[in-house]
């Protein structure tokens, strides 16, 4: 994907925290809302994101399972 085209439940990561996101809306100005599992959400910078690897993509379906069974990890 290109900068700006970020899609509603697209894994990206921010490179400006360092970790990765779900995204939950784009705004019609470019800002990007994303969440991770058992975390906040954030407004992310549209030109500090970049398409997931295959590890941050594990790394966030691996966040979403754990919330959802209510795991923690330490």
């Amino acid at each position: 994907m290109s900068r700006g085209e970020w899609r509603p439940g697209e894994v990206v990561s921010d490179l400006a925290r360092r970790t990765a996101g779900i995204v939950h809306s784009v705004g019609a100005d470019g800002s990007v809302r994303l969440v991770r599992p058992g975390g906040p959400a954030w407004d992310a910078d549209p030109d500090d994101l970049r398409v997931a690897s295959r590890t941050e993509v594990i790394s966030v379906k691996l966040a979403t399972a754990n919330h959802r069974w209510g795991l923690q990890v330490e």
